[in-house]
């Protein structure tokens, strides 16, 4: 078992629901200059992961796990190792039916102000969740996580950190260190297990005004295409 430093909610140019201009390949350069050991490039109802760029981060000295953020119940909930039948649900139910497999189950941004956030349902759907996200996008004074983590003391789920990137460069100012086997079976159990630290840091103010643009927009885009 190992320490591992994991970014596991990011977005590159294929996204279907997202304008964006880099390639997961300068993701992936990016991602491991910053010295991470893991990452999940999930784009919107995509699930990205291939054997090439697999290959591509293993030279780098990364992990690539798949993963996806799917549209569940017009909701985002992150898939980590999702199955092929994961890639069909719709609903929290297809997903109680479905079971988790060898997948994990994340509620991302829950509390942030966006039509495809949780908000309510992830206490009405908890049982469906194995970790709550602590995003990024937050400064001093002004970080919708608090709400997060308070529901995440309540039921005993971790936090797993992420970046939710959507541009470079990159920024590694929130994460998650995951002790665990380095596979994405091995990532999943230990989320799972709660065997996740969070690390995280508020972003610059300049930097933070630039992530909430892009995520407006990427909201704009989403109540067209959803």
């Amino acid at each position: 078992m190992k320490r591992l430093k994991a970014d596991l909610h990011t977005h590159v140019a294929d996204d279907p629901f997202d304008t964006l201009s880099h390639s997961a390949e300068m993701l992936i350069d990016a991602v491991a200059a910053a010295g991470m050991d893991v990452l999940a490039i999930t784009c919107h109802d995509l699930n990205l992961y291939q054997d090439r760029l697999a290959e591509y981060a293993t030279r780098r000295n990364l992990m690539l796990v798949p993963g996806i953020e799917k549209f569940i119940s017009r909701k985002h909930v992150l898939i980590l190792n999702p199955h092929p039948d994961h890639l069909a649900a719709d609903t929290f139910d297809d997903l109680r039916e479905i079971g988790r497999k060898d997948a994990a189950f994340v509620a991302p941004h829950p509390y942030y102000p966006a039509p495809s956030s949780l908000m309510g349902d992830l206490v009405r759907h908890i049982d469906v969740f194995d970790a709550i996200e602590w995003s990024s996008l937050y400064v001093r004074g002004l970080n919708p996580n608090r709400w997060a983590a308070r529901t995440a003391i309540r039921f005993g789920l971790p936090l797993l950190g992420t970046s939710d990137t959507h541009g470079v460069p990159y920024m590694d100012t929130t994460y998650s260190w995951i002790d665990a086997e380095p596979t994405a079976l091995g990532i999943v159990e230990a989320i799972r297990a709660g065997r996740v630290t969070l690390e995280t840091r508020p972003k610059p103010s300049g930097v933070a005004i630039r992530s909430a643009f892009d995520a407006v927009r990427g909201i704009m885009m989403e109540s067209v295409k959803v």
